[in-house]
């Protein structure tokens, strides 16, 4: 298995990550790309956790969580000779206009 040592593997906690005013944000109009598991992944990838903006950003799945009802998306991410799961979910709202947050990155 391919070494990626640069990629942040496991659970993600981004310091002053504020999902109340994120989702302010995005509500009114400004970063629009965390309304999408996607892009989110892919600029919080870059910006945080080693991944490159032109790796390859495919997503898997969307689900609800069966117990608290949050809905959450799984990235796959071809960085070079290795592959992630980046798992988000939606902190604030449900949905179309809820913001994506970055959870956790497995390697493949």
């Amino acid at each position: 298995m391919p070494e990626c040592p640069e990629v942040h593997i496991g659970r993600v906690e981004i310091p002053g990550e504020d999902y109340a005013r994120i989702q302010q944000a995005a509500d009114q109009g400004r970063n629009l790309w965390r309304l999408s598991p996607v892009r989110t992944a892919q600029v919080v990838g870059t910006e945080h956790l080693g991944l490159r903006a032109n790796d390859i950003y495919t997503l898997r799945e969307q689900y609800i969580e069966s117990g608290s009802g949050l809905r959450h998306a799984v990235v796959e991410v071809t960085h070079g000779p290795c592959r992630f799961l980046v798992e988000l979910y939606q902190p604030e709202r449900q949905g179309s206009r809820g913001i994506w947050v970055v959870e956790d990155v497995t390697p493949l």
